[in-house]
């Protein structure tokens, strides 16, 4: 009899051990998977114009936000999970489109045209593809779960914190499709839009994606699998944040339909002869020379105010986070200096960047940063890194079959030295993408 209470003992605590370790809503838990409550994407003007200008699979926006942007947050470092470290190697994220709604995630329509994961929107012949940026996972209708390697502790080491930063980025593109998303066929139309709109503000605030934390064995934290269009348990638990295309607290999206241009090529690799540290430090910089070549509609209008078509070289994503803490991201969120990729490694040149000039101005520009639609206002003008799009363009043909004429715009590119920084030998690698964008 002895013998098997002794067994019945053992048992009992090795069945209790695994849910020991849970994870509970953090001090600074707020709900945001409620349609009106999820982050923006900020995507701002988007212009769908002839099939000339803009065939099927042309790409017509794309930002990076982080769900610090959403004003529910206090900030990035607000805590949201509090979990025991027992379960440092037991904590996810699980990404998903809003797949019970019709623009919201359930139509795969980019798939159709070779451009698989761009989901249906209010917006006609727009396709949107969301992307988990930590690890490179597209959004889908099925749940994906991702290990999160972020995370804060206590001060004893005991508990871990699950803040507001660790969360991924998320990126956001938009493409144009052929297809439109039928009416009826999916689980839900919240938004109650017999057809798209082709033109307006994208004024639905149905979520097209979420965002939810996990660790299984939490009551709390509900780890959802399947089909988001069928299965969305996780979502009555307050653990998903939404994604939204429209947002009242960040300016959403805006359907157009104006003459435009968009970026045919541009120089594909540019090289500077090597320059010592001696000659960067006195003042002298390295230089080369590229072009880009645009089409454009004939009845097209160059500027950066509202309506105009602007051109702007946009630096990759960890060379403007890089930039913020050298402080070259202005009020505008234009970029003054182009960073070698993996600026700060071994082998990389430190203290240096790449500007740019207009080669028939001579005047220098600023890049293009990121997330350009904030705080009420999206960002434009020459601050912000976008310039008219023919501002010292040479036409190299005029017409054609479409009314679209070809123009060269001509730049110089300076290795220089950036101030108050030290220079340390290295190579210098680095990439910025051109965009032409109605403003």
């Amino acid at each position: 009899m002895t013998f098997i209470r002794i067994i019945l003992l053992n048992l009992f605590l090795f069945i209790s051990l695994p849910v020991s370790a849970l994870c509970s809503k953090g001090p600074d838990f707020v709900r945001t998977e409620l349609d009106a409550w999820g982050v923006g994407l900020g995507l701002g003007t988007v212009n769908v114009s002839s099939l000339a200008i803009h065939p099927v699979g042309t790409p017509l926006g794309a930002n990076i936000v982080t769900f610090a942007n959403n004003p529910r947050y206090r900030g990035p470092e607000s805590i949201l999970w509090v979990c025991d470290i027992a379960d440092k190697n037991n904590i996810f994220e699980i990404i998903s489109t809003n797949g019970d709604d019709r623009n919201g995630g359930f139509f795969d329509l980019g798939a159709a045209d070779g451009y698989p994961n761009y989901y249906s929107t209010l917006f006609s012949h727009v396709g949107l593809r969301l992307t988990h940026v930590n690890s490179g996972t597209v959004f889908t209708r099925q749940y994906q779960r991702i290990p999160m390697k972020n995370y804060g502790l206590s001060a004893d080491g005991t508990k871990i914190f699950i803040r507001v930063k660790d969360f991924s980025p998320i990126r956001a593109d938009l493409i144009r499709i052929s297809s439109v998303s039928l009416f009826g066929k999916a689980p839900s139309d919240y938004c109650g839009k017999k057809y798209q709109i082709t033109t307006g503000a994208y004024t639905c605030d149905q979520p097209n994606g979420y965002v939810s934390f996990c660790s299984p064995n939490s009551p709390a934290t509900y780890c959802d699998s399947g089909d988001s269009a069928y299965d969305f348990n996780g979502w009555w638990k307050d653990n998903w944040m939404a994604i939204n295309m429209g947002n009242a607290t960040i300016p959403g999206a805006n359907l157009v339909s104006r003459p435009t241009c968009v970026a045919k090529s541009v120089t594909p690799i540019v090289m500077f002869p090597t320059i010592s540290i001696t000659d960067l430090n006195n003042g002298q910089s390295a230089q080369s020379h590229f072009d880009v070549r645009v089409l454009c509609e004939g009845l097209s209008n160059s500027g950066t105010v509202q309506g105009m078509t602007a051109l702007g070289l946009q630096v990759p994503y960890d060379s403007y986070l890089a930039a913020k803490q050298l402080n070259l991201v202005n009020a505008s969120g234009g970029v003054s200096h182009l960073l070698p990729a993996n600026y700060g490694q071994p082998g990389v040149a430190g203290g240096v960047g790449i500007r740019i000039a207009n080669a028939n101005s001579g005047v220098l520009r600023n890049f293009l940063g990121w997330y350009h639609c904030q705080s009420g206002t999206c960002l434009t003008g020459n601050n912000g890194g976008w310039y008219a799009v023919r501002d010292g363009a040479t036409m190299v043909s005029s017409g054609g079959a479409h009314g679209i004429s070809e123009y060269a715009v001509n730049f110089n590119a300076y290795l220089t030295r950036i101030a108050g920084q030290t220079v340390t030998a290295g190579k210098v690698d680095a990439s910025a993408q051109v965009l032409v964008k109605v403003q």
